[in-house]
Order: structure tokens, then C-alpha cells, then sequence
């Protein structure tokens, strides 16, 4: 009977995944994205040089979107015993996203072959309802 709850978190985990295999078309993401209230702030370098609109960058983004959703909507729902194994896969999933986004070659293509450097943070617009 233990093995019950793990194997639905389990199967909770793979049916998300699953439906990101789903993708919608880019512009779609592209849209989503939007709704999802990203922003991209340069930290180091410059952001005009940047393809922000590259296709592998938006899924990835789109993905990461989507697992931050899937688990504000599911953690609070599992019992104890089972978040720690949610966690657990939640943040292999996660770092695997952080890692795909660090290795996206987001140049223009017609901006010289030059070495640069940037840096740059995503995060989520959240707004506080109580000073709203």
C-alpha cells in the first residue's frame, strides 16, 4: 500500500510531461509566455544583440513556465510524505531547463562572430494583490 501514493506522484510527474511533449506552435508559446509574465533583465552585456525570439529559447521557456505552473498547482495537494519525492524530480526537471537554457546560442546571425559575454536574469513579474 505504500508504494501507492509514490507511484501517483510518479504518474502525475510523467502525465505533465507528456503534455509538454504537446507543444503549441512558437508564436503560440510566444503568446503564453507573455501571459506568463517573464521578464529578461541584462545583467552583464548587451540585450540588443540577442535573439530573444529563437525558437529553442522560447520552448525552453515555455517549459520552464509551464513546470512552475504544474507545481503551484500540485504541491500544496500532496500529503507530506510525498512532496519530498515531488521535489526531488521537480528539481532534476528544473536544473534540466536551466542547463538547456545556458547552452541556447541566442546571437543574431548577422551580428559578427565576436566573443561575447552576457548575462542575463528571468524571473516572474508577481504582482502583491494587497497593494494592488
Amino acid at each position: 500500500m505504500r508504494s501507492k501514493p509514490a507511484k501517483d506522484v510518479l504518474e502525475m510527474i510523467n502525465s505533465f510531461q507528456k503534455s509538454l511533449n504537446k507543444k503549441p506552435s512558437t508564436e503560440k508559446m510566444h503568446e503564453e509566455i507573455k501571459m506568463m509574465k517573464f521578464k529578461v533583465r541584462p545583467i552583464q552585456g548587451d540585450l540588443s544583440e540577442v535573439n530573444l525570439n529563437n525558437e529553442k529559447f522560447v520552448e525552453t521557456l515555455w517549459s520552464l513556465g509551464k513546470l512552475e505552473e504544474f507545481f503551484q498547482k500540485e504541491f500544496y495537494r500532496l500529503s507530506s510524505k510525498n512532496k519530498d519525492l515531488f521535489m526531488r524530480i521537480f528539481n532534476d526537471i528544473y536544473e534540466k531547463y536551466h542547463q538547456d537554457l545556458n547552452k541556447i546560442n541566442l546571437q543574431w546571425e548577422k551580428t559578427p562572430r565576436q566573443q561575447r559575454f552576457l548575462e542575463v536574469e528571468i524571473f516572474k513579474e508577481i504582482r502583491n494583490k494587497k497593494f494592488n
